[in-house]
């Protein structure tokens, strides 16, 4: 029969994407009033002398809510903080939106995660390039992060930054 539509294609199978693992609410990590007790480990304690030494000062010590590890919020000098050299370029237009942002807002509330570096007194960031570069670029002397002690944890933290490739208005932007 002419004119009897053509049969589609049975569809592909969709390649099944990992998922994290669904457990029952309230059933991982620490509870909140554990999240300022236990022992600090000696690489938490070198990390927040280092922030002393730097100049840097520790505004809390407190246990992340997942694994019960040891993170320091600290003010860091802007000049004691380095972008890890792993990461993906550094977008101008990026940051210079940042900078535009953050004086409408006019306080600084996405502290960018560091951690010692590995040679010289300092600290590199695996997470917060832009938001350093648009920070430097307002001329601050001073920048908030949550002091992670393990060096390692740079590498493993780039699964983290999920944010999606920029789009075509922002290529022609930059």
């Amino acid at each position: 029969d002419a004119a009897a539509k053509p049969k589609k294609a049975p569809a592909k199978p969709r390649a099944s994407k990992k998922r994290a693992p669904i457990v029952e609410p309230g059933s991982a990590g620490i509870a909140a009033s554990e999240a300022l007790e236990g022992p600090q480990p000696a690489a938490f304690t070198a990390a927040c002398e280092r922030i002393v030494a730097v100049g840097g000062v520790i505004a809390g010590r407190y246990r992340e809510p997942l694994g019960g590890f040891w993170v320091a919020l600290a003010v860091l000098p802007i000049t004691a903080v380095e972008a890890t050299p792993y990461q993906r370029e550094l977008s101008p237009a990026h940051a210079e939106r940042l900078a535009m942002v953050i004086p409408k807002v006019g306080r600084f509330l996405d502290p960018i995660v560091a951690v010692p570096a590995g040679t010289g007194p300092g600290f590199q960031s695996p997470n917060g390039m832009h938001r350093l570069a648009a920070m430097r670029r307002l001329g601050a002397r001073a920048i908030t992060a949550l002091v992670v002690p393990e060096p390692e944890i740079a590498f493993r933290i780039l699964a983290l930054n999920t944010e999606k490739a920029h789009n075509l208005r922002d290529k022609s932007l930059e």
